[in-house]
């Protein structure tokens, strides 16, 4: 079963990284953001999601959480998961 982004993503990411993130226009519990399927310069889809997972494994700066403890593997990937669910 894939995981929902409702119920599953959107929680792991505390409400100080929802604020930090946002601030930069990373809107980490926003569904329609995080699954957007357009592409940019460095992916050439879901690029929103794809930045986000770099920045949570240190492959992006800034690293995610912003100032904080980075994610254990099993959250990643769950994070993993649920955008497998979407990839052809």
């Amino acid at each position: 079963m894939n995981p929902s982004f409702a119920s599953a993503i959107a929680p792991l990411f505390s409400d100080g990284d929802a604020r930090c993130m946002g601030g930069m226009g990373v809107m980490l519990r926003d569904f329609v953001y995080m699954a957007d399927p357009a592409g940019d310069d460095v992916y050439a889809d879901h690029a929103n999601a794809r930045h986000v997972l770099a920045r949570l494994k240190g492959q992006e700066t800034p690293r995610m959480p912003p100032g904080g403890t980075p994610w254990a593997d099993e959250k990643i990937a769950l994070f993993e998961a649920w955008m497998r669910a979407w990839q052809p």
